[in-house]
């Protein structure tokens, strides 16, 4: 049953939702205090296919990104994204931002999937639709309260993109984000 974007974005975000209130209500396996982390860090986007010959759209490009991080307890984590686009993202020409939320699973190498839209003066209503992510991820310990998050992310605009491979436009980003464990 195809379901239109917005449909499928909205559920989307019910289920991440969801999955993070069942995270918080369920009693933790251990008696540590939840985790914070502040990360700033850079990623190189690339689109799987060239669409260089659309209206000037580069293919690839350059982004800088500031993350917060939410370990509660056990495997999971919560994370919130604000990447910025110097150059234009998902149809803009212009400067460009990207609110991003993401559940995560593991420590060390992880995975997990997310949520993001993109704004811009020069899209239509100022926004892109919203998209779907899947990252994975391996996040290093460096000196003390420092690391370094390795991740490779993959945004496409609906589920059918996934099953059935059929890609198009989809963007594949790497990066490297320096987190900064916080006392609690």
């Amino acid at each position: 049953m195809n379901q239109h974007p917005k449909t499928q974005s909205t559920a989307l975000a019910a289920l991440l939702f969801a999955a993070a209130l069942l995270v918080l209500a369920t009693p933790g396996a251990s008696a540590q205090p939840p985790k914070h982390s502040l990360g700033f860090g850079a990623h190189f986007f690339r689109t799987v296919n060239s669409i260089n010959d659309l209206s000037g759209i580069d293919e690839d490009g350059n982004s800088w990104v500031a993350s917060y991080q939410y370990l509660p307890r056990g495997i999971f984590r919560f994370e919130i994204d604000l990447e910025v686009f110097p150059d234009g993202f998902s149809g803009s020409l212009d400067s460009a931002f990207a609110p991003q939320f993401f559940v995560l699973v593991g420590h060390g190498l992880y995975a997990g999937i997310g949520l993001g839209q993109t704004f811009a003066d020069d899209l239509p209503d100022d926004a892109s639709d919203p998209y779907y992510m899947a990252r994975f991820g391996w996040e290093l310990a460096l000196l003390g309260a420092v690391g370094v998050d390795l991740q490779a992310t993959y945004l496409f605009d609906n589920w059918e993109d996934v099953r059935g491979f059929d890609i198009n436009t989809d963007t594949l980003t790497v990066g490297a984000v320096l987190r900064f464990n916080l006392k609690n």
